[in-house]
């Protein structure tokens, strides 16, 4: 057995080396080799009852804003029976520390994927004759990128003098008479209310507010274009397809909707008008109609979805623009009133000035809004060619998130590019929008041409319905993947942060439906299982799932009457069964809960429980 055998060896019988009863065999063929080959190397059959000894935790970088790497924790560890196994909890989560020099100075990695906050880091130690150790000196502080000196008040809005300024209150309670200029939010937990650059402090100080924020301008994502050439070499979604989307609601965020231009006669369902209270649908800035036409139209330029019925949402004044809380009073009103009127699909076109550096209250709305059971598609933004320039909402992790591509399958040049601040690859996927033609505000029956990453996005909008149309039962998740997964592949091949997955391609997306296949289903988990329903505090337990499909993690969750971890697991030898050890040193006994949950690639979630109980040790 060569060094390189061994170390892998020491590597993996660290995750699964456990004895194995009657109460559950596990599958994974991995699994029973490193338990064979553990005990036949590896296990010490003495035990000194000496615990490890753990020096030298350090925590590099200490501090970390949300967004970066990750941070590299380091200690030694020594025990002369021989080290079984080292973690670090951080924040109720599990990273594996490896010894992989062989000199006892262990590493592990934290991703700074935690809500900001100071986090006890506690390095826990095994060694081979089950006697554990622990140390919790050291500690890691997550900063929000936006309140760098941890006031709950973004860094933007420090030092502004007395002047008035719009801002964003998260909190959770009420903030009472502070600001006569009060709207709450039902989406996120919060307000947005105009007052004072000098009461911030005093606002920031009040129970219950966990932070407060900028206001941000919002515009829309479109210029004005040329009557072009039509081609056939990009799919176009406005092609008959020989369904309509009869039934299935679309709700367009935007400037208005000019509800007497030939092409959206009788489209319109409800107008919901944010900006002046108007009851009669209007476009004064004319990016709206254009929008809705390629959602509904029917008159000389055909949408993607004719037979769909369309609510126009105002929150855009005349120049295009508006604030980040228009955007959630909007989004709000969805929610609210999604059943009433059967909204399955939200087009938003409108998106920030520019790249944001960090996770924005409009994505977490927006990731939100798709909780909720709705499709929301959204623009990369216009600010490219640079990496890194999507603009918010479109680096939320749920929502479609679309770029541009002219008629011949090239990306608009300003079309944003990923990757997110999260390092997530994005746009989703890309679809025409640079020359479209579609309806003139205020025109009657003239068309015109606009560019833009708001183009593209009422079409993969359109297309939505469509899926919605042929299977009513797809959810967000459903839609996301099937539309990804049947695109045309363009640039570098898979997916890359130019053109995401590839250009729409709806007919290949309605084909798959019929043709039901597998390579499209959701991921499944299939089974769960523990080598024992019963332990004694000490003794480890193997966790199994197995699995299949687009998966993009599974982790276990231990739920107990004082503390909860959640533990990573991974499918080694790629056989689609995935596992996790759990080591019972420092928990309470008791009744248990351990919980499996898989994370599928496109937002699809599946979780299983499995009922456990810890004996106190003899």
């Amino acid at each position: 057995m060569n060094s390189n055998t061994i170390l892998s060896l020491i590597f993996f019988a660290g995750l699964f080396s456990c004895a194995v009863n009657s109460e559950g065999q596990m599958e994974d063929k991995a699994t029973k080799w490193f338990l064979k080959e553990y005990g036949s190397y590896f296990k010490s059959s003495s035990d000194d009852n000496i615990t490890p000894r753990i020096s030298d935790v350090k925590v590099s970088p200490s501090m970390l804003k949300s967004g970066e790497p990750r941070s590299e924790i380091n200690a030694f560890v020594y025990d002369s029976n021989g080290i079984e196994i080292v973690y670090a909890e951080v924040g109720n989560r599990m990273n594996l520390m490896l010894d992989l020099n062989r000199d006892n100075k262990y590493i592990g990695y934290c991703n700074s994927n935690l809500p900001p906050g100071k986090y006890r880091v506690n390095v826990v130690a095994i060694d081979k004759a089950g006697n554990a150790a622990h140390e919790n000196n050291a500690t890691l502080t997550i900063l929000d990128p936006k309140d760098m000196n941890a006031n709950n008040i973004e860094d933007s809005l420090e030092k502004p003098g007395s002047k008035d300024l719009k801002v964003i209150v998260l909190h959770d309670g009420s903030l009472g008479n502070f600001s006569t200029e009060q709207n709450n939010f039902g989406i996120l937990p919060g307000s947005s209310l105009t007052i004072p650059g000098n009461k911030l402090t005093e606002l920031s100080k009040l129970k219950g507010v966990k932070g407060i924020y900028e206001d941000k301008k919002l515009k829309v994502l479109a210029e004005p274009g040329d009557m072009p050439f039509r081609s056939q070499i990009i799919d176009d979604p406005r092609m008959d397809q020989g369904t309509e989307g009869d039934n299935i609601t679309v709700a367009l965020i935007d400037t208005g909707v000019d509800a007497n231009h030939e092409s959206l006669k009788s489209k319109i369902l409800v107008f919901k008008d944010f900006v002046n209270n108007q009851t009669t649908p209007y476009d004064d800035n004319g990016h709206g109609t254009h929008c809705a036409s390629l959602i509904v139209g029917d008159g000389e330029m055909r949408g993607v979805a004719p037979g769909a019925k369309l609510i126009a949402i105002k929150v855009m004044d005349r120049d295009g623009a508006c604030y980040l809380s228009d955007a959630l009073k909007a989004l709000d009103w969805c929610v609210e009133n999604k059943d009433q009127y059967g909204i399955k699909v939200i087009s938003f076109s409108v998106g920030g000035e520019s790249p944001s550096e960090s996770t924005s209250l409009l994505d977490e709305a927006s990731n939100k809004i798709v909780d909720q059971g709705l499709v929301m598609c959204v623009a990369a933004g216009n600010s490219g060619p640079a990496s890194g320039s999507i603009v918010i909402p479109g680096d939320a992790e749920k929502v479609m998130t679309v770029g541009a591509i002219d008629e011949d399958g090239l990306i608009y040049e300003r079309s944003s590019r990923g990757p997110t601040q999260n390092g997530d690859i994005k746009p989703d996927l890309v679809t025409l929008g640079v020359d479209v033609v579609s309806a003139l505000a205020n025109s009657g029956n003239g068309y015109s041409s606009m560019s833009g990453t708001s183009m593209a996005v009422p079409l993969v909008a359109g297309a939505s319905a469509l899926l919605l149309q042929a299977n009513p039962n797809l959810e967000p998740f459903d839609i996301k993947r099937i539309l990804l997964r049947t695109t045309d592949d363009l640039g570098e091949k898979g997916a890359d942060n130019t053109y995401g997955y590839g250009a729409l391609n709806l007919t290949a997306a309605l084909e798959s439906l019929k043709k039901k296949s597998n390579k499209l289903a959701r991921p499944s988990l299939e089974s769960v299982q523990l080598n024992k329903l019963k332990a004694t505090v000490g003794e480890p337990v193997m966790i199994e799932a197995s699995a299949t499909g687009d998966i993009e993690s599974i982790k276990s969750e231990i739920i107990g009457p004082d503390r909860s971890l959640e533990i990573p697991m991974d499918d080694f030898d790629e056989n689609d069964i995935y596992s996790a050890r759990w080591e019972t040193s420092y928990w309470k006994p008791g009744d248990y809960k351990i919980q499996i949950d898989l994370q599928g690639r496109f937002g699809e979630v599946e979780s299983k429980i499995i009922p456990f109980y810890l004996d106190p040790r003899t």
